[in-house]
């Protein structure tokens, strides 16, 4: 397969909170809004890989968003290498941990390097993978989350 090589030039990255018609009710509290990190990786080439992450409280996307910055700025002017990327950053990383803030800002930009990758290519990024597309089977959760506000909590 023969596509255009890939050059990191920036990185965008946007905390949002989304607000929710239904709200979310766990054990850790209630959820009216609902916070998302956007991640554009920006390339030499003009194609931008998108991504998103979901860290569950509004409060963590001062800690992951630096953290990606700080992942990006390495990377600025070399090759999009996912893989190697990946293990670069997760060492870059390591005095933190492998888990947590860490692995959620090093997965934003892996996100979004393989989807500048299969945009390069011209596939989806299943297809580039090795996969297919077609349905996927859902499963039901039940509600789960889902309790009315107003109902009991276990």
């Amino acid at each position: 397969m023969n596509f255009e090589k890939l050059t990191f030039r920036s990185v965008t990255v946007r905390p949002v909170l989304v607000p929710l018609r239904r709200p979310v009710v766990s054990r850790v509290g209630l959820f009216d809004q609902w916070p998302i990190i956007l991640v554009d990786l920006a390339t030499e080439q003009g194609i931008v890989g998108r991504s998103y992450l979901e860290p569950y409280l509004k409060h963590a996307a001062r800690y992951i968003v630096p953290a990606i910055h700080d992942l990006a700025d390495a990377r600025k002017g070399q090759p999009i290498r996912p893989m190697e990327d990946f293990q670069n950053g997760r060492r870059a990383l390591n005095l933190i941990g492998y888990e947590g803030v860490a692995m959620i800002a090093v997965s934003g930009l892996d996100m979004a390097a393989w989807d500048a990758l299969a945009k390069a290519a011209g596939m989806p990024l299943a297809v580039l993978l090795g996969g297919s597309t077609g349905p996927v089977p859902a499963y039901n959760s039940n509600g789960l989350w889902l309790t009315e506000v107003a109902g009991p909590r276990r």
